[in-house]
């Protein structure tokens, strides 16, 4: 008898666990605000961020050095969601400003939508199309065909 194939599984299943494991920490880390009255009246300076912030901010950095060295590819929506300044987690509200812009000649194409995320750490701007299909990658995608076969 032959021996059964066994599953698929994905390789470096447990630097990907790993790498979930650390953006579930620092997203929960980055959205912790300060709860007490006394430590808001402790912080003085307001611009500073909390503690928690800055141990957030070390384990996106974390992140990246995990995918760096297994050479994985992180998800896009994991990307986005990651400054790449200054390794803050960006979440609306708290740690980024969303807002849609449209500078297509007066906002006449309602095509040329654009998500701009600002974050307030470093004041970075990320620009993602909105409505727009995502472009696979180069060695996905189909050959274009040459117009000068054509003529």
């Amino acid at each position: 008898m032959a021996k059964a194939k066994a599953s698929e599984s994905v390789p470096n299943r447990h630097l990907y666990s790993r790498i979930s494991y650390l953006h579930q920490a620092a997203t929960y880390l980055a959205s912790q605000t300060q709860s007490t009255e006394q430590e808001k009246h402790k912080s003085e300076d307001k611009l500073a961020p909390p503690p928690s912030h800055n141990l957030a901010r070390h384990l996106v950095a974390g992140i990246r050095t995990v995918g760096r060295k297994a050479l994985i590819r992180p998800s896009p929506r994991m990307k986005q969601s990651l400054c790449k300044h200054c390794d803050s987690v960006l979440i609306e509200g708290k740690t980024c400003i969303t807002s849609v812009e449209n500078a297509s000649k007066g906002g006449k194409k309602p095509w040329a939508d654009m998500l701009v995320v600002r974050c307030l750490t470093c004041e970075n701007v990320k620009r993602f199309p909105v409505n727009m299909p995502r472009q696979k990658r180069k060695g996905l995608r189909e050959p274009v065909l040459a117009k000068a076969a054509e003529g």
